[in-house]
């Protein structure tokens, strides 16, 4: 089974709980694509959760993204290690260059956001592809996350960020 990736728990201020947003994402950034397909469900304040946990509200289920792996390097050494671009370089970026990937999550927000101040995300990568060069244990790689929201286009809120 694909090891998932709790956060520490998050501190939300008065807009995240006070419903003053109209919408909510969550951004991952850096996520490694090199290994396994996987689709990778979040959840809210659920550190039990798991790849048979229901995706209800009811267990903190915010949403999912999914990743369409390379299954694994089948080059010579240093084949798949992404190159960076150079100023002036025309060339298209390496085809394992880290990926992001936005999540709304703007209702699972609001109701872990009404049950109290503290926030913990949960990853739970559920593998659909595979072979024998990916690592099936530690195929969910990322550097980081934001939850962003967004107030009503009239208000005076701004776009706020919890940072992971």
């Amino acid at each position: 089974m694909a090891c998932k990736y709790t956060s520490q728990s998050l501190q939300l201020g008065a807009s995240f709980r006070e419903d003053q947003f109209y919408r909510a994402d969550i951004e991952f950034h850096g996520i490694d694509h090199s290994g396994a397909t996987f689709e990778a469900r979040i959840f809210f304040n659920n550190p039990d959760a798991t790849d048979i946990t229901e995706n209800t509200v009811e267990n903190g289920y915010a949403g999912s993204f999914y990743i369409f792996g390379h299954g694994g390097c089948f080059g010579d050494a240093g084949h798949c290690n992404p190159r960076g671009l150079r100023t002036y370089d025309k060339r298209p970026s390496h085809p394992l260059t880290l990926t992001d990937a936005t999540v709304t999550v703007t209702n699972a927000l609001r109701t872990a956001a009404r049950q109290g101040s503290e926030l913990t995300v949960t990853v739970v990568p559920v593998i659909t592809s595979a072979n024998a060069l990916c690592d099936l244990e530690e195929c969910l790689k990322f550097k980081n996350f934001n939850i962003v929201i967004y107030g009503h286009p009239n208000s005076d809120l701004e776009a706020q960020v919890a940072h992971a």
